[in-house]
């Protein structure tokens, strides 16, 4: 190898390493970037930047847990009427920002689902003598109704005496045989009962 080849060849490695030394300079501040991320983000508590994003505390977060996971309850086993659930607490929690924590979002959506299945299964309203009124659905007759309120499908009596002369709901039907039970083996989908208090 000649003396100018040998030259060429040094100087070109010498501008390789120099290249080299560049790349290992910005990895290096690459690094020290990371490091600065990773030290942030270890003296943040996503769960307050989230709180935060909703406009809560930690405070308000945790007393909207108690009242949603108390609505969830009333809702999975059916405590009270689905309007008087919906009305005092489900309106509530749903219309807090704090439900779009991930928390509470899927379960919102599932007690959504079920407090609409509820109320369009049959429902028993209070009313102030301590009964209540029931809304006959199909396939619904007085024994069934006196099970299901009484558990006991003898006391059928006390419901039929108590709508005999008209049900609740009488000026909602146009044929005169559905505005009262005239026969107690007969009743109509629709009609409100009166449904008396147990003796």
């Amino acid at each position: 190898m000649t003396q100018k080849k040998w030259e060429v060849l040094r100087d070109s490695f010498a501008v390789e390493a120099i290249k080299m030394l560049a790349k290992i300079d910005t990895i290096n501040l690459e690094i020290d970037s990371l490091k600065k991320v990773k030290e942030y983000a270890e003296n943040i508590n996503c769960e307050q930047e989230l709180y935060k994003l909703v406009g809560a505390t930690e405070e308000d977060v945790k007393e909207y847990r108690k009242k949603f996971d108390f609505t969830e309850m009333n809702i999975n086993n059916k405590t009270g009427t689905p309007a008087d659930t919906r009305r005092n607490y489900f309106d509530f929690i749903s219309s807090s920002k704090i439900s779009c924590l991930p928390e509470f979002y899927d379960r919102l959506i599932s007690m959504k689902n079920n407090i609409g299945i509820w109320e369009s299964a049959k429902e028993v309203i209070t009313v102030k003598n301590d009964g209540g009124l029931y809304e006959v659905m199909k396939d619904d007759c007085l024994k069934n109704i006196a099970e299901e309120k009484y558990g006991d499908p003898n006391l059928w009596t006390l419901i039929w005496e108590a709508n005999k002369d008209g049900v609740v709901n009488a000026d909602k039907f146009r044929k005169i045989f559905m505005k009262k039970i005239t026969n107690p083996n007969i009743i109509y989908p629709g009609q409100i009962l009166k449904i008396p208090p147990k003796p």
